[in-house]
């Protein structure tokens, strides 16, 4: 396994989340933790919606880095001008969480970590994420008819490529990488919104979020095998 680009890659699902902590603690101020669960989902729609605009016109490694600037400069005007009220002891929970998820995910596609053809989407995924990181501008070609423009929905393998670009991370390293941390996000979202729910009827924050995390990352995956 390539412990060097998990390392990586948690690290910069850990900063970016850090940079969107303003933007979130005035988007979702009411919530108990002032949004700091929701801070790396902010960062990805603002990463994600900037390069999807700039990438009309060109995209690589320019556009990732402009979408960049704009996110910390978005950030960095809601701190300065709001002054929202940061709530790092809640973001220090979210991560702990993310991360336990993270690595859950980790070690299940490091069982067979392959991009096989058969079975599932993931020959299609990675064949996406490999188009766009080829290409120049948005949308992308079609890679079953070239020279045309893809006819498919291509949100999440953008974002997957914003990030291996910015890491540097050979495709098919950050297929797996991508998908671990989107798991996470989901999973460490889900106990942020839960433990809010939870405070904000006289509950537990920590309790009703774990709980809230099980049920979306561990017990919604059992409902097949149990049938």
């Amino acid at each position: 396994m390539e412990y060097g680009a998990v390392l990586l890659w948690w690290m910069l699902y850990a900063a970016l989340a850090l940079a969107g902590l303003p933007i979130a603690a005035v988007l979702f101020r009411r919530l108990e933790g002032r949004g700091a669960a929701f801070a790396l989902p902010v960062a990805l729609v603002v990463l994600f919606v900037s390069v999807y605009w700039i990438g009309r016109f060109t995209f690589g490694t320019g556009a990732v880095t402009l979408a960049v600037v704009i996110l910390l400069a978005a950030s960095a005007l809601c701190y300065t001008r709001v002054d929202p009220e940061i709530d790092f002891r809640r973001y220090r929970e979210w991560l702990a969480v993310f991360t336990v998820a993270f690595l859950f995910l980790v070690a299940i596609r490091g069982v067979d970590p392959a991009v096989r053809p058969i079975g599932g989407e993931k020959f299609l995924d990675f064949g996406l994420l490999k188009t766009i990181l080829r290409d120049t501008a948005l949308p992308p070609e079609d890679m079953w008819f070239a020279g045309k423009p893809v006819q498919y929905y291509y949100g999440g393998h953008l974002l997957s490529a914003i990030l291996t670009t910015i890491t540097g991370t050979a495709p098919k390293y950050a297929y797996n990488l991508a998908l671990a941390g989107f798991y996470a996000a989901l999973v460490s979202t889900a106990f942020g919104l839960a433990g809010s729910i939870a405070a904000s009827r006289g509950s537990s924050y920590r309790t009703g979020g774990l709980f809230g995390a099980f049920l979306v990352g561990i017990a919604s995956n059992l409902v097949t095998p149990l049938q």
